[in-house]
C-alpha cells in the first residue's frame, strides 16, 4: 500500500542540497545585532531603546507561527500593527520614531519572514533548489534597500 504522507515534490526535491541552518542563523544574528548597534549608537535619533528593540524582536518570534497558520490555511494574514503601537506607545509616550520602528521591527518583520517562507513553498513545489531560492531570497531583500 502506498504511503499516504508521501509528497511528490518533497521526493523530487532531494536532489538537492538543504539549506543549512547556520545560514538562517548568520542572517538572524546580523540582523539583530545591527538593529541593536542601530539603537545603541543614534539613541536621540531613534528613540526606541534597546530593549524595545529585543521587545519587537520577542513579539515577532512569538506571533509568526500563529499567523503563518492562519495565512496558510485561509489565505489572510491578520494584523497585529495597532495593537503593537498601543503596546509601545504606552510604555514610551510621545516618542513617535520609536513607536514606527516598533512597529517596523515588531510586524513588518513578521510579514517578511511569511513572504520568506511563501516564496520558500513556492521554489519548493516549482523544484527550484532551496539554496538557489534562500541566495535569492536575501539579494531580493537586500535589493529592497536601495
Amino acid at each position: 500500500m502506498k504511503n499516504v504522507k508521501s509528497d511528490v515534490h518533497a521526493e523530487l526535491i532531494k536532489a538537492y542540497k538543504d539549506v543549512p541552518e547556520w545560514w538562517f542563523y548568520i542572517l538572524l544574528v546580523g540582523s539583530v545585532v545591527l538593529s541593536l548597534l542601530m539603537s545603541l549608537v543614534w539613541k536621540e535619533t531613534v528613540q526606541l531603546p534597546w530593549w524595545g528593540m529585543l521587545f519587537a524582536f520577542g513579539l515577532a518570534w512569538l506571533v509568526t507561527l500563529p499567523i503563518g497558520v492562519i495565512q496558510a490555511t485561509t489565505n489572510q494574514q491578520p494584523g497585529y500593527d495597532i495593537i503593537a503601537q498601543f503596546m509601545i506607545g504606552y510604555v514610551l509616550p510621545g516618542q513617535p520614531i520609536a513607536n514606527l520602528l516598533f512597529k517596523i521591527y515588531g510586524r513588518i518583520s513578521t510579514v517578511h519572514a511569511l513572504s520568506f517562507l511563501s516564496d520558500l513553498k513556492l521554489g519548493h513545489y516549482m523544484k527550484i533548489p532551496p539554496r538557489c531560492m534562500y541566495v535569492a531570497q536575501v539579494l531580493q531583500y537586500r535589493n529592497l534597500c536601495r
